[in-house]
């Protein structure tokens, strides 16, 4: 089942509609592996769509019923702004180094503990669907201590 197939029946069964707007949202999302800006997505869809022509709020309205969903996740990325990508398995975060701008991924499972950590300590279940960690690499970092 391709990506696109399988985000409809998984918006299906939470009872969505399948709009001409959102098929073209999803189609725009399934296109890339990468993290799309609303502005990236409205590029795909006046690209690849020439009849259709989305505005910024019906996109955003859009990909925010998707995050609600957890079809799609959400990160403010710094340089780039926020940015969107459809929740993939297994879900990923990003270590981003503010001095060169690499990104590592990192799998979900790292963060299992912590999850664990906040449900006991406060009864509280973490929602960590997408995040974006800023530090320095070690390529970075062994720069500065060179240096030093």
């Amino acid at each position: 089942m391709s990506k696109f197939d399988n985000l409809v029946q998984k918006l299906r069964q939470h009872g969505e509609r399948l709009t001409i707007q959102r098929r073209l949202v999803i189609e725009a999302l399934c296109s890339s592996d990468e993290h799309m800006t609303i502005n990236d997505i409205q590029h795909y869809i006046r690209t690849n769509h020439l009849a259709h022509e989305l505005s910024e709020p019906t996109v955003y309205r859009i990909v925010q019923r998707l995050k609600d969903l957890r079809l799609v996740s959400q990160t403010d990325m710094a340089g780039t702004g926020i940015v969107y990508q459809l929740i993939d398995n297994p879900p990923h975060h990003h270590l981003i180094c503010l001095r060169c701008g690499c990104i590592i991924d990192v799998n979900d499972n790292y963060f299992d503990d912590l999850r664990q950590r906040f449900l006991h300590d406060f009864g509280f279940e973490v929602r960590i669907d997408h995040m974006a960690m800023y530090g320095v690499c070690a390529k970075c970092q062994q720069a500065v201590d060179e240096q030093a």
